[in-house]
């Protein structure tokens, strides 16, 4: 089962609870952006970027047999 949050707020002065739920709403994204910032901070590993230049390599080759 989902859960589902009440995110609606009234015009009026916020209550206790859609408080707290901006607040927590905060805390994950902020989570999220130091997460993500710390995964595009990482080096690629060499096994990957040799697999990369591999497919590279068999696509230039598959493009020139093409073209004749």
């Amino acid at each position: 089962m989902t859960q589902q949050w009440d995110t609606t707020v009234s015009e009026e002065k916020p209550t206790e609870k859609a408080r707290a739920i901006r607040a927590r709403q905060r805390a994950i994204g902020r989570e999220l952006r130091r997460m993500y910032d710390d995964v595009a901070q990482e080096a690629v590993p060499d096994d990957f970027m040799e697999l990369l230049r591999q497919i590279d390599e068999a696509g230039d080759k598959a493009g020139k047999g093409k073209a004749s």
